[in-house]
C-alpha cells in the first residue's frame, strides 16, 4: 500500500494565490521528499541559471546546418 502524499495540489495553489495577493512573483517552487515546500520569490531576471560547458556544445550543434550533422 502506498503512503499518502506529503502535499496536495491545494497546498501549491494556496502558496501561489497567497504570493500573488501579497504582490510577490514566484519564480520557482521546490518540494522535497519530506513534503517541505519552498518558494523562491522575485523577478525572473534575478534567477538566471548558470551556463555550463555543455550548453555551449549543444547551442553550437543547433546552429550547424542539418547536412553536417551525423
Amino acid at each position: 500500500m502506498s503512503k499518502p502524499a506529503a502535499f496536495t495540489q491545494g497546498d501549491i495553489s494556496k502558496l501561489l494565490k497567497g504570493a500573488k495577493a501579497a504582490g510577490a512573483t514566484v519564480t520557482r517552487v521546490i518540494i522535497d521528499r519530506s513534503g517541505r515546500i519552498v518558494a523562491d520569490l522575485g523577478t525572473p531576471a534575478d534567477d538566471v541559471p548558470e551556463q555550463n560547458e555543455w550548453d555551449v556544445v549543444f547551442d553550437a550543434q543547433d546552429k550547424r546546418p542539418a547536412k553536417g550533422r551525423h
